[in-house]
């Protein structure tokens, strides 16, 4: 049993054991007002005696009290349960004064009538707000769903115009996403946080779409100067992600990705966990891809040479912790299908980013 079945069941034991604790308080109280009614003795309370009888009324309304509690916390078995209470009093009642002739019993008579009346008005009154609270949930799950679809299909649009401008890296992000999840799952997190892991993968790159295309797809080797602008994607990234405030994690994997664990990246040289988790995911699965993309200059590189590379930048290029499990991947993938061709395969079959 996890955490959560511990503590819904620890709130059901309460929930119950409270429950209980009314109905005994609510049977208690209705047996004093009973025995109160009838009685002629007197307590001494500082020095002056008081007849029983004068505290019916305050028994009569802490039963009542307990009765209410019921119905408003309790809804439907609650007004049960209070209802056959109430009603199992009327014989009582009325033997008390057709029998006894006690005319002490007419106040409790109405009192449980006028008790009943109220109890099914808070109960009509419970059900018209949870009606409503029901009504505005829906509503906000609505809104939240057409919110979350607008975002995704925003974020797929961002991912085509980046593929379509960088010719030599198509399908990608969308990669280096799915390794990201992989990743975030076998770390154990949970489906929001692998969600937003995704998105903010799928995302890494989109600063690309402020560099020059000529650079972006140049065959040769980068001049410095030309290097200097590719590195820029990484701010411009952020500066373009950040405007989404509603999810302000998007930012975060463009901004740091290129970050390397030994402080040596960039754009501001972070070492170690000064570099936001999300973007040491991100950083392994994108150079993983790297490694194993078709490029305009050589073909997707061999596994055995991959995980090398991988191993070889634990601690230094990469978190350890994050490339171990991208080892484990890789060798659970015995067949190589984390690779280019395979993802562009799937994408060409699917609209995912379409």
């Amino acid at each position: 049993m996890n955490r959560a079945d511990k503590r819904d069941q620890t709130r059901k034991q309460t929930s119950w054991a409270v429950f209980i604790v009314l109905l005994v308080l609510y049977i208690a109280t209705t047996v004093i007002v009973m025995l109160s009614a009838r009685t002629q003795e007197f307590i001494m309370i500082g020095g002056a005696q008081i007849p029983m009888t004068a505290f019916t009324g305050v028994f009569s309304s802490l039963a009542n009290i307990c009765i209410i509690f019921l119905v408003v916390f309790y809804n439907k078995p609650g007004l049960i349960t209070a209802l056959i209470l109430l009603v199992g009093q009327f014989p009582l009642i009325l033997r008390g004064i057709i029998t006894h002739h006690n005319p002490g019993n007419i106040p409790g008579l109405f009192g449980s009538l006028f008790t009943i009346i109220a109890v099914v008005l808070i109960y009509r009154r419970n059900k018209q707000i949870a009606r409503y609270q029901e009504t505005e949930i829906a509503h906000l799950k609505e809104q939240q769903r057409l919110s979350q679809n607008l975002f995704e299909q925003t974020a797929r649009a961002l991912v085509n115009a980046i593929d379509a401008k960088d010719t030599y890296s198509h399908g990608h992000s969308l990669r280096v996403a799915k390794y990201s999840e992989k990743i975030a799952r076998m770390l154990g997190k949970d489906d929001d946080e692998c969600y937003k892991i995704y998105y903010t993968a799928l995302l890494h790159d989109v600063g690309k779409i402020g560099i020059d295309e000529n650079i972006i797809n140049k065959t040769g080797k980068l001049t410095k100067e030309e290097y200097d602008d590719i590195k820029k994607h990484s701010n411009m990234g952020d500066q373009i992600l950040t405007s989404i405030s509603e999810y302000p994690y998007l930012s975060i994997g463009a901004h740091f990705h290129h970050e390397r664990y030994d402080g040596k990246g960039y754009p501001y040289g972070l070492k170690g966990e000064d570099i936001p988790e999300i973007a040491r995911i991100i950083s392994v699965a994108d150079a993983y891809d790297a490694m194993t993309s078709n490029r305009s200059y050589r073909s997707a590189i061999p596994q055995d040479i991959v995980r090398e590379e991988i191993v070889k930048g634990i601690g230094t290029q990469f978190d350890p912790e994050f490339a171990k499990i991208m080892l484990q991947l890789i060798d659970l993938d015995t067949d190589y299908e984390m690779k280019e061709k395979d993802a562009v395969k799937e994408l060409a079959g699917t609209d995912e980013l379409v």
